[in-house]
């Protein structure tokens, strides 16, 4: 399988579902990529840096900006409160 970089941004609920889901996808479908938990974004270390060793995820950023220019991301996977989306959506996308 090709591994696939996941960049997750926001450590709340969504983040442990999307991580837990990550970790657990191919179990359940027969995919060509393996989901690496690459690195992880949160505003708030205390709460950002033990989601990253709980989660198994490789590293830490503190700020979206700089997990999206990351040349070692391959899917940015965004699980912040639904207003905060637009601006983050759009810029990865660019």
């Amino acid at each position: 399988m090709k591994p696939i970089n996941i960049g997750l941004i926001g450590c709340g609920f969504m983040g442990r579902t999307h991580s837990n889901a990550s970790r657990k996808v191919n179990h359940f479908f027969d995919l060509e990529y393996q989901p690496v938990l690459k690195a992880v974004c949160d505003v708030d270390e205390s709460r950002g840096k033990p989601f990253m060793a709980k989660w198994g995820y490789e590293s830490y950023e503190a700020d979206w900006r700089k997990l999206i220019a990351r040349a070692d991301i391959d899917l940015v996977d965004i699980t912040v409160p639904n207003n905060l989306h637009r601006e983050i959506a759009v810029a990865a996308a660019q």
